[in-house]
């Protein structure tokens, strides 16, 4: 599958990047710890959806507030060059399908010998939290998480960096959002051997950083990212 696309133009500006680059330690440290804290102070303590939600309607919240241009440019490009944006989310599925089968198998041989097994804590807690509220979940999961999560590690990270270096892009925004969902687990559990699990995310992180360079628009990795979530979250309730 051949996509012709332009050479890589991130249409982030200045102001969108500084704003980006400063919420980005807000959303990955310091609101979990936040909310972690006040679910423990408070009389009434509220379930794990709840507080998730909260956390990614205060990511919804700033996106709009300082990154609405950003989004509206990127939904023009979407617009201006559907059918590429719809080959490059194709061909993204394609790649986070082989690269997800070949990291299964190389973790399937790792991970025991660490005591781990395929099964990540993050999984866990998602599928735990799905169970407390699997519509909540899933509008958290479908329709919040992928907008704020794709315009910080796509748009910020992997945006900011493409222009100067493509091999950084990937590494940083790789490693980043692969880190992303496992760290607090490692420290959590102060077990280090843990972040091994964030090689379970790098196939999708490398897919959804592939699908914004080759679309152009912030909307493409979005989508994907939807759709990945949501049959995820399918497959889980059904099994």
């Amino acid at each position: 599958m051949q996509i012709k696309t332009p050479e890589f133009n991130n249409l982030m500006r200045r102001g969108e990047k500084i704003m980006g680059w400063m919420y980005l330690p807000l959303h990955v440290f310091v609101i979990p710890f936040l909310l972690g804290v006040y679910s423990l102070v408070s009389p009434k303590t509220p379930d794990s959806a709840t507080l998730n939600v909260a956390y990614y309607v205060i990511g919804i919240v700033y996106v709009l507030i300082f990154m609405r241009g950003f989004l509206r440019r990127n939904f023009d490009t979407l617009l201006d060059h559907k059918a590429n944006s719809l080959l490059s989310m194709v061909a993204a599925y394609f790649i986070n399908a082989v690269l997800s089968y070949a990291f299964y198998a190389i973790l399937n041989y790792v991970l025991p010998h660490f005591g781990l097994d395929l099964d990540n804590p993050n999984n866990e807690f998602v599928n735990a939290m799905a169970e407390e509220g699997y519509k909540t979940v899933f509008a958290m999961a479908v329709f919040l998480g992928p907008i704020v999560e794709e315009v910080l590690f796509r748009g910020v990270v992997f945006g900011s960096i493409r222009k100067k270096s493509r091999a950084w892009a990937y590494v940083v925004s790789v490693a980043l959002f692969s880190l992303y969902h496992v760290w607090q687990y490692a420290i959590a559990y102060m077990d280090p051997t843990l972040l091994l699990y964030a090689l379970q995310y790098v196939p999708v992180s490398i897919a959804l950083a592939w699908c914004y360079e080759k679309s152009g628009s912030i909307w493409a990795p979005i989508f994907f990212h939807m759709a990945v979530n949501a049959l995820s979250l399918t497959i889980m309730k059904n099994v």
